[in-house]
């Protein structure tokens, strides 16, 4: 029922040329066509902007793709591994740790300037915050939010050639019910 009129239309269009041959294909092939409900695009007020020490440089497509979104709200998020500082912690000590913390937040703002500059070129609004927590856990519960997460794909971790996205990318994704640009 929800794509009956992209059923129409193609029907129209091959009828003469597959005659009943394309309605077998249709059947068998359903679910993988969008419905008209997920044809629709949806209206994007809010976008997040996800970033940790393995997140890639946010390319120009990407910049170019969220400045189509006029006067949207967008938070800029650098999310530290709080699982890793409460480790260095434990083993190596409270020294150690804010060593690691003092240098994990002067790489956060030195990443977090370069895509301040830009977003201010586009003259983009934004608010932006470095926070420790579970990276996975953190951009889950805050994309809630937000109507579009824009992520890296090494967000979390090192990609190989076989894993093209991070683990980390690949459990935020299946547990976040809002689109998502992945870069």
């Amino acid at each position: 029922m929800g794509m009956s009129w992209l059923h129409d239309i193609i029907l129209r269009k091959f009828n003469d040329i597959a005659g009943t041959r394309y309605e077998e294909i249709l059947k068998a092939y359903k679910n993988f066509f969008l419905t008209e409900e997920e044809l629709v695009i949806p209206e994007i007020n809010s976008i997040l902007l996800a970033f940790d020490r393995f997140s890639c440089r946010v390319s120009e497509d990407v910049y170019e793709t969220i400045s189509a979104f006029e006067n949207v709200s967008l938070q800029v998020v650098y999310v530290i591994d709080e699982g890793v500082l409460r480790m260095i912690r434990e083993t190596l000590g409270e020294e150690a740790a804010e060593e690691f913390k003092e240098k994990e937040v002067a790489f956060a703002e030195d990443f977090l300037r370069e895509v301040e500059k830009k977003l201010g070129e586009l003259n983009f609004k934004f608010s932006r915050k470095i926070a420790f927590g579970d990276k996975a856990e953190y951009v889950e519960d805050l994309s809630e939010e937000y109507d579009l997460l824009v992520i890296s794909r090494r967000y979390g971790s090192e990609t190989t050639k076989t894993h093209r996205v991070s683990p980390v990318v690949f459990r935020i994704v299946q547990h976040v019910e809002k689109p998502v640009i992945l870069y």
